[in-house]
């Protein structure tokens, strides 16, 4: 019903929102869940919809959590256990990308993954955040402008020789 591929994207566009692996495939685990739910919506295409229910759960979590003070559990002295090789065929510098992210609210990262990585045009994805087309090209322009004058985006470009900033 619903391929490997689409889930993928799915999750990719859940964790583009969140930044968090496991807030992500709750999201994805939650949307197909409902989905699922009889009646079973007869859709051609259920991506849309899915990716409107991700949307809307994490927006919940958002509210709920604005309301609500939670305790989180601290890992960082929990023992990790990484296969060598998958850290060396890493060809992006996570830390680099996390900051990145890290400086983007969740809005602009759900503007950049649907724009740059999913490659949705300008209308339709206007039309999938329910936003007038200049107000998105406006966040899009100063999305990547305010991405271009980051000190460690400049150092990347000039060091990868594109001098775009």
């Amino acid at each position: 019903m619903i391929e490997e591929q689409n889930l993928n994207r799915l999750y990719r566009y859940a964790l583009s929102l969140g930044a968090d692996a496991d807030l992500a495939y709750d999201l994805v685990h939650g949307a197909i869940s409902r989905f699922l739910e009889p009646p079973i919506p007869d859709l051609e295409d259920p991506i849309p919809y899915l990716i409107r229910s991700v949307r809307n759960a994490f927006i919940d979590i958002k509210r709920r959590d604005a309301r609500y003070q939670h305790e989180t559990y601290d890992e960082e002295g929990s023992p990790q256990d990484y296969d060598i090789k998958a850290l060396e065929s890493l060809s992006i510098d996570q830390n680099f990308i996390a900051q990145l992210l890290g400086e983007l609210s969740s809005q602009e990262r759900e503007i950049l993954f649907l724009w740059a990585v999913e490659g949705y045009s300008t209308s339709e994805l206007a039309d999938l955040l329910n936003m007038p087309k200049g107000t998105l090209l406006s966040k899009i322009y100063r999305l990547r402008n305010r991405l271009l004058s980051t000190a460690f985006v400049k150092d990347a470009l000039q060091n990868s020789g594109n001098y775009y900033a």
